[in-house]
Formats: C-alpha cells, sequence, structure tokens
C-alpha cells in the first residue's frame, strides 16, 4: 500500500518540479531581456547620423555592482521614453573586442584604460561625435542619487557640456 501512495505521488512531484522548472525559465527569461545591449562598435554608434549621446557602463562579469546598476538603474532607463534614443550600452572588460569611437579595435580592458577607467562599474557619457562628455561616474556612490548622476551625464552629453559638478 505505501508503495500505490507513492506511486500516486510521483506524477504529483514531477509536475510541481515541472511547473517550478517553468517558472524558473520564463523568470530567466524575463530577467535576460532586460540586459543591457554591449557595445561592440561605438564608433558605429557616433557615426549613425541620429545625434543621439552614448552612455557607457564599463563592467566585468564578476562585478555585483555591475549587475545592480545594470537591473535597477541602466536596463530600466533603456527602456524609459525619457530616455528614447540614448545610445545606453555596456563594455565588457573581461570579453570581446570593442571597436572605438576612432575605429581602432581592441580589447574592452584596453578601451577602458584608454579611458582611465579603474573601478568597475564606471559610467561615462559621449556626445554625438564620441567625445567624452562630463566626468565618469565611478562606482555606486550614493545608491538613492545614482540615477539623477546618471541623467546629469546624460544631458551634458546632450548639450556638449565639459564637466558635470556631480
Amino acid at each position: 500500500m505505501t508503495t500505490h501512495q507513492n506511486a500516486k505521488r510521483k506524477p504529483v512531484t514531477a509536475l510541481l518540479g515541472n511547473v517550478t522548472l517553468l517558472i524558473a525559465l520564463l523568470l530567466t527569461t524575463s530577467a535576460a531581456a532586460s540586459d543591457m545591449e554591449r557595445a561592440t562598435d561605438l564608433r558605429n554608434l557616433a557615426g549613425n547620423g541620429d545625434g543621439q549621446p552614448t552612455l557607457i557602463m564599463f563592467a566585468s562579469s564578476s562585478c555585483p555592482y555591475c549587475d545592480r546598476a545594470e537591473q535597477r538603474h541602466l536596463g530600466p532607463m533603456a527602456q524609459d521614453p525619457a530616455f528614447a534614443g540614448v545610445h545606453i550600452r555596456k563594455v565588457m572588460l573581461d570579453r570581446e573586442d570593442v571597436r572605438d569611437f576612432d575605429g581602432d579595435t581592441m580589447p574592452g580592458s584596453a578601451l577602458g584604460r584608454n579611458y582611465g577607467v579603474r573601478v568597475v562599474p564606471t559610467i561615462m557619457a559621449f556626445d554625438a561625435d564620441g567625445r567624452p562628455a562630463g566626468r565618469p561616474l565611478v562606482g555606486i556612490p550614493n545608491e538613492e542619487l545614482y540615477r539623477s548622476q546618471i541623467r546629469v551625464r546624460i544631458e551634458a552629453a546632450r548639450n556638449g557640456a565639459g564637466d558635470p559638478s556631480s
């Protein structure tokens, strides 16, 4: 009789396991859908003629703060209509090669070094021609003000301003 009860429980257990797996896959897919696009060709972004700035997060695959910046701030900003047209991308320092605004191709780590990136995440804004606009935003200095600090850099890039105060 015990064997018979276990036989009845196995299909229920298997069904629950399958439902749990399906939910996990759906959550993983939705999380992956919010991933920021990686930048592999900055020259193409600046040269596409749309007149929009580019915002780059220099990141590393082993950086939990990079994930936090992407998931809580930059990912939602990339989907916000207020930032439509702004090229919000990430450069993985430990992954693929990137073509810079000048057309030179190099590892992401070399590109980061060229811009003085020493800590990840570092966010930099570039005007429509690929020139740096404002100071880099290094780390997550204040979670409550982080998105507004990013906005300041985007506006500096849109307006061609050299160095925002925050």
